[in-house]
Order: structure tokens, then sequence, then C-alpha cells
């Protein structure tokens, strides 16, 4: 469709200059695999759903790659057996050790790929960002970063939980900047900077700070209108 519009080389060149994200993973664990009444729960064992995801996630990025996607990165898996889901449904209410190894085993597979692909495919430059070590200490050391709350959400349904997650009649904490989670699944605002700041940190990037500068000006991008 952009080909169409905008014509073969310049849709080549935008494509090809494009920064490309993609964080993956963790439904394919947690709504899927780790759940008994889904048949890929025993259609596959540990290692043969994990090489399952990453051989996928391989076809994927190569097909991206023909498209015309250059530059990617690859957000890894954090602990996921320490999210409020998964401690809620464990008989302790602590961390579940097997998502969480199933974690760092997807994250090791899925960095031999993208690293695979970034020597193989011309070029490519294919970033895996690890952010396990990062979130699982923001979880295990949560006063370190300005969190009093790392294992229950700010927004619960009480005691349905984890049937129910955020939805509007739920009860929300009164300060969110102190909860690493925000619900059942996903991390708060406050603690998703905090990751993004590490990460950025560990892959070397340079962080500029234009809170000072002028606004730039507005993009001019493709027009794809009649």
């Amino acid at each position: 469709m952009i080909r169409s519009k905008i014509g073969k080389e310049a849709a080549d060149k935008f494509f090809q200059g494009a920064r490309y994200v993609a964080a993956l993973g963790s439904n394919d664990f947690i709504n899927n695999y780790l759940m008994p009444v889904y048949r890929d729960s025993w259609s596959y064992n540990d290692q043969t759903f994990v090489d399952y995801l990453t051989e996928t996630l391989r076809s994927q990025l190569k097909l991206l790659h023909k498209l015309g996607g250059r530059k990617l990165m690859v957000f890894g898996l954090g602990p996921m057996g320490c999210i409020p889901l998964q401690r809620v449904l464990s008989t302790s209410g602590e961390c579940q050790d097997r998502a969480n190894k199933l974690a760092l085993s997807f994250n090791k597979a899925a960095s031999k790929v993208l690293n695979d692909l970034s020597n193989s495919l011309p070029n490519a430059s294919f970033q895996f960002g690890d952010a396990y070590d990062v979130v699982n200490d923001v979880i295990s050391n949560p006063s370190n970063y300005g969190f009093s709350n790392a294992d229950s959400p700010c927004c619960s349904f009480g005691r349905i939980r984890p049937a129910l997650t955020c939805v509007p009649a739920s009860s929300l904490c009164t300060d969110r900047s102190k909860y690493v989670f925000w619900d059942e699944y996903h991390p708060s605002d406050s603690a998703n900077e905090i990751i993004a700041n590490e990460i950025i940190k560990k892959l070397g990037f340079e962080r500029v700070d234009q809170t000072d500068a002028p606004s730039p000006s507005p993009a001019i991008a493709p027009s794809f209108e009649d």
C-alpha cells in the first residue's frame, strides 16, 4: 500500500531508515503454555516450546528484513513468575520458579537468534534488550527505586483476583508511583520508566536531554491520502 502511494524507491528508503521495537513472548507463556486448559501446555515440554517460539521469531524477523526493516530492537522477558498474577496463583504467594526459568531460557535463545540474523542478513542491525536482571532487581529491592509494593497491583479486583484484572469496578491504590505493578500483568508507568532507562544505559545508548531545547518542527511523514 505504501509503495503504491509514494513509489517503491521512496518506500524502501523509508522502511530501511525506520527503527522498529518489539516486545514479545510473555502472553505466549502466561496466557497459553502455562495454562493447562490449552493444547500447547501438553503438546510441548518447556524446551520444545521455547524452541518453537524462537524459530517463529526467526521466521518473522526474516520476513521483516525482506520487507525492508533493517534496524530492530527486541525486548526480552522479565521474571514473569513474579508478576502479581503468578504470585496469586501460587500457594505461597511467592514467585513461580518455573515461569522465571522459562523466561531466562527464552531470552537466551532469542538473543542468539538476533545475533545470528544480524550477522547473516545484509545491513541488519538487530539488537536484543535483556530486561530480566533489571526488572528482577526492581522487584527484589523495590525501596532502592522508590517503591513500597512489588508483589500486588495498584489496580485490583480484590478477592476475585485473578479472574478479573483492572476493570472499572476495581479498587485503585492511593499512590500508583509506589507500586511496581499497575495490574496483574503490567508494570506501572514509574517502573516502566526506570526499566527503560536502565536498558538504555545497559545497551550503551546516549541519552540526550532536550528539556530546555526548542520544540522541533513537525516531521514530514509520507502522505497516504488520495
